[in-house]
Parts: C-alpha cells; sequence; structure tokens
C-alpha cells in the first residue's frame, strides 16, 4: 500500500468516527427525570394542594399545558398555578407559599421565645388562600389580613420586591415600609434577627417601627436587638416608649460592659446552705400570688442577681465559696404567670440574717419583711437585718 493509499485511508477512517460520534450523541437517551407537561403529571403533593382550593379555579387544571422552557417542576408548578388561578401578577414571596410554610405560630407570646413552630389552624392564615385573593384582584385585608397588619401593611406586603424570598420577611418589611418611606431600610429590618420573631409580637413590632424610624446598620441593629431581648427577659414590662436610639445605644455598651465584666468574675459553684428551697401560697382564691425563696449557688446566678436588682451581690461570691454566708433571692408571682422581683438576702452560716435589700438596694416592703420573718421563723433563723 502506497503512502498516498494509506493517507486516504486514515483519512476515511477519522471521517467515520466523527460521524458515528455526531450519531451517538443524536441518539443518546435523556436520562433526566421526565418534566411534567400535563397536570395529572405533577407530584401527588402538589396537585393536592390545587384539589384543595379547586373551588376558586378560573381554569380547569386538566386543561394547563406547559408554557415555559425551563424543566423545572417546580417552575412549572408556578406556571400551572397561574393558568388555574390567576388573573394578575403578584409578588414572588406569595408564590413561594405554595411549597414551604411560614415558621411562624402567629401567637403574641414571651418575646424570649422565637417561634416554636406549633401551629393552631384558628390563627394561622392560609398564605395560598392570600395569594388567590391577590391574584383575582380581591381585598386580603378584608378577608384576613386585617388580624395582623394594617391597610397600609397589608399593601406593601402585596407588592414586596423581589429581593423578598419569603412571606415570613414580607411581614417584616410591610411593617417597616409603613413607617419609614425608604425601602433598604424595610430591606434591612426584614433581614434581621428581628424577623426571627412572630409578627403577632407587640413588641417586636414595636422594635421594627423604631428602627424604621431610627435607622442604624445591619450588624448595628442586629446587636441592638440581642440588647433588647435580653432587656425584656430581665423586665417584661421593658418598651421603647420614649427612648432614644442615642440612650439605647449607651445602654447596649453598659450591658456588653457587664456581660465582659461576668465573663472575669462568674463562674464557680459552692454548696451553700442545707436549707430547702420554698415556696409560699398567699392571696385569696380570685386572686392567687405565689412567694419564692431560692438559694443562689453559682458564679453565674449570683452575678445575674446583681444584674437583675442593680446592687453589689456578686462581690459576695468568695464569701458564699468559703461557706461564711449563704445568699437567697426572694420572689413573687403575681398575678400568675408574672415573676415581680422582691429582694435579695444575706444568711450567715449561723443562722442570722444580716442584710435584706430590693432594686438599687432599697429598703423592703412590709410584705416582703413578713414573709422573709416567716420564713425566718419555720427555719429557725434569726432577722438581724437592721433596715427594718
Amino acid at each position: 500500500m502506497g503512502k498516498r493509499t494509506r493517507w486516504r485511508e486514515a483519512h476515511r477512517r477519522e471521517a467515520e468516527l466523527r460521524v458515528c460520534a455526531v450519531l451517538e450523541a443524536s441518539s443518546r437517551v435523556d436520562a433526566r427525570p421526565r418534566a411534567p407537561e400535563h397536570y395529572h403529571e405533577f407530584k401527588p403533593e402538589y396537585r393536592d394542594q390545587v384539589a384543595a382550593l379547586r373551588q376558586h379555579a378560573l381554569r380547569q387544571p386538566e386543561d394547563w399545558r406547559c408554557r415555559i422552557k425551563s424543566r423545572s417542576e417546580e417552575r412549572r408548578f408556578i406556571d400551572l398555578l397561574r393558568f388555574v388561578f390567576a388573573r394578575y401578577p403578584v409578588a414572588r414571596h406569595l408564590e413561594q407559599v405554595w411549597f414551604a410554610p411560614v415558621e411562624d405560630d402567629y401567637v403574641d407570646r414571651d418575646v424570649s421565645q422565637p417561634s416554636p413552630f406549633k401551629f393552631h389552624k384558628r390563627r394561622v392564615p392560609d398564605l395560598r388562600r392570600w395569594y388567590i385573593i391577590a391574584t383575582q384582584g380581591g381585598s386580603v385585608f378584608k378577608a384576613d389580613g386585617h388580624r395582623f397588619l394594617t391597610r397600609q401593611e397589608t399593601h406593601h406586603f402585596l407588592t414586596a420586591p423581589n429581593e423578598i424570598l419569603s412571606s415570613k420577611q414580607a411581614f417584616w418589611y410591610a411593617l417597616a415600609r409603613a413607617t419609614s418611606e425608604r425601602d433598604d431600610i424595610a430591606l434591612r429590618i426584614s433581614r434581621s434577627k428581628i424577623a426571627a420573631y412572630s409578627i403577632a409580637s407587640t413588641y417586636w413590632k414595636e422594635v421594627a417601627r423604631f428602627f424604621a424610624r431610627n435607622p442604624v446598620s445591619a450588624p448595628a441593629m442586629d446587636d441592638l436587638a440581642d440588647y433588647l431581648l435580653a432587656a425584656r427577659q430581665e423586665d417584661r414590662d421593658f418598651t421603647l416608649k420614649g427612648r432614644t436610639l442615642s440612650s439605647l445605644q449607651k445602654k447596649m455598651e453598659d450591658w456588653h460592659r457587664d456581660l465582659r465584666r461576668e465573663q472575669e468574675i462568674s463562674g464557680g459553684a459552692w454548696a451553700g446552705s442545707s436549707l430547702p428551697d420554698v415556696d409560699y401560697a398567699a392571696g385569696s382564691e380570685e386572686k392567687p400570688a405565689v412567694w419564692r425563696f431560692r438559694q443562689i449557688k453559682t458564679g453565674n446566678a449570683l452575678f445575674q442577681e446583681g444584674v437583675r436588682m442593680h446592687h453589689c451581690v456578686v462581690t459576695y461570691k468568695w464569701a458564699c465559696e468559703r461557706g461564711d454566708i449563704s445568699i437567697w433571692s426572694l420572689t413573687s408571682e403575681f398575678p400568675i404567670g408574672r415573676i415581680n422581683r422582691g429582694v435579695t438576702m444575706e444568711v450567715t452560716k449561723d443562722g442570722r440574717i444580716v442584710q435584706c435589700r430590693g432594686f438599687a438596694n432599697r429598703l423592703p416592703y412590709a410584705n416582703e419583711v413578713t414573709m422573709a420573718k416567716r420564713w425566718a421563723q419555720e427555719h429557725a433563723l434569726t432577722w438581724a437585718s437592721p433596715e427594718k
């Protein structure tokens, strides 16, 4: 075989290989899952949602044919929803409620407890129904929105920008946007730690509106949110009424300073006195109350008692560790569910109550003295406090 013949043969084989590669590529089976083309091809959980609200349909879901190129089943389901229910476009976050519920119990509970996601059907709004009302031109505010938002807030909820990815964020965006004319401030609040709490929380709504009127950077807002949570946990009557941004920042700095001090001087634990903690029932059947005597046996708890009561009981830590004294906290619960700070007492190891002081070192009230003396009498202690 001559040189030219060999070259022609090699060239022919290369051409055949190229043709085979093209044929193989064109005949290769697409192994990807088949994207829904018709209503019955969607997952059962998608079809069940449409079926549950079918009475509000403008068109029959069986008549839907895919109108988009995307193979994503989620995007095709949104296309189905628009075909079946929609008359007008709606905010992006409302279309997302069909895929995941909003993590909120919609209960105005203690702010120290972010939403525990235990839902109560009567309180929880069906945001899929809100989607249908909005996309068909109805009034979300009149139908159900008035339970959670004002009319103006409802408007901003329904017109939230595409940067808002969830309806939980949209609630907080709407609340802030109704207070501030600046869209960027409302977006910042919707992405802050505040949005972790229930939209039904009166306290956190107050906080969101405060930051809408007094804008700060995102990190500063989250720092202040941490302080505001701690302040509310310490005092359930704490509010922002009459407070300024500068005063809050100073309070936060003091709080940070206290935390640093706590890390330096707290810690440790001791056996303490052998006396048990005691509860005393008081009040009437209609207005019951409870008095509680609790011994403090750790450095952390002693520090927190000093912060809560605004006095220097933490300096007695070393005397407690040596066993020279024991420190007791007296609180009352009235009405039931509301804990009221009472007094802090120092008891020597020979059984004498030598100090009894309330908030900011105030003298004990008469009812506190009465309960302290009752406790002392029942546990063979001596009331030696010079205050009263």
